[in-house]
């Protein structure tokens, strides 16, 4: 499988050279989708273009990985958006490098028993206009889907993580050292699923059950799979409440743990997998 250090580096340099992924911006948004539609290509994938509005920036891009049986499909997915005004290395070109290795990887072994679909939504930023068109259009066999969320930024200082009101951890958890599994009640086996990999790995998964009704539920595209009746993870650094550059200029790649995105990325492609076989549903 190999540790794909320089293939997440990569992926986010070439995501980040033109700037903001943003409609304002749309030579940076034609450029990235044409990365990642020439990257899965290159891996031997046929993209699908989902556009959901008019503009050029409103677009998913699909590819897939047909499953030698006919259980339900498990997606995973990642925003390819940025805000106006930042490069958004963390948020979230971290997440599509890992969508894409994660892809990679699976060029090689055995076929899944079950389709595994990966999903480049656009619009994250805008609403969760791309994933909410997406899962309003599914069909039933979709079980669910794990979606990364910025997965670069590490910190092991003591202080260095808070969490959200509502959300009730121990209070022992105070370094940043870990990859948060968000889900709800439904989706715990999924969350297992990540954790068992994730030991694996050397890297704690930290899982969150997080009620629906909770302010920060919805803040990624996890959520329209909830709101569906379907199992939905964010795997997240937990933005703000680690990283001090969310949502800024400064969220360049030279802030983040290349050696921590790697270990998400090998992490959620060995969850995948299990999933994929029928295990941890």
């Amino acid at each position: 499988m190999g540790f794909p250090v320089g293939a997440v580096r990569h992926h986010i340099e070439r995501l980040t050279a033109y700037g903001p992924r943003h409609e304002t911006n749309p030579v940076a948004v034609a450029e990235s989708l044409a990365y990642i539609t020439d990257t899965l290509a290159s891996y031997g994938y046929e993209v699908t273009r989902e556009p959901y509005g008019a503009g050029a920036h409103e677009v998913n891009l699909l590819a897939s990985v047909a499953g030698t049986g006919a259980g339900p499909v498990v997606e995973v997915g990642a925003h390819w958006d940025s805000v106006e005004r930042s490069p958004g290395a963390d948020d979230n070109a971290s997440g599509v490098a890992g969508l894409l290795e994660v892809a990679r990887i699976f060029t090689s072994g055995d076929r899944p028993a079950r389709t595994v679909r990966f999903c480049f939504f656009g619009g994250e930023e805008s609403g969760l206009t791309g994933s909410r068109a997406h899962v309003a259009g599914l069909a039933d066999d979709v079980d669910g889907a794990i979606v990364f969320e910025m997965i670069g930024y590490r910190d092991r200082n003591p202080g260095s993580q808070r969490f959200p009101a509502g959300v009730d951890l121990p209070a022992e958890i105070s370094r940043g050292d870990f990859i948060a599994a968000v889900g709800n009640g439904a989706s715990a086996g999924y969350a297992a699923a990540l954790a068992a990999a994730g030991r694996a790995h050397g890297l704690p998964v930290l899982p969150v059950d997080l009620p629906a009704d909770n302010d920060n539920a919805g803040r990624s595209d996890h959520y329209p799979y909830w709101l569906s009746g379907r199992k939905g993870i964010m795997l997240t650094d937990t933005a703000e409440f680690r990283n001090p550059h969310y949502h800024r200029p400064t969220d360049t790649l030279d802030t983040l743990d290349l050696d921590f995105a790697a270990r998400v990325t090998l992490t959620v492609a060995d969850a995948v997998r299990a999933l994929a076989s029928g295990s941890g549903t």
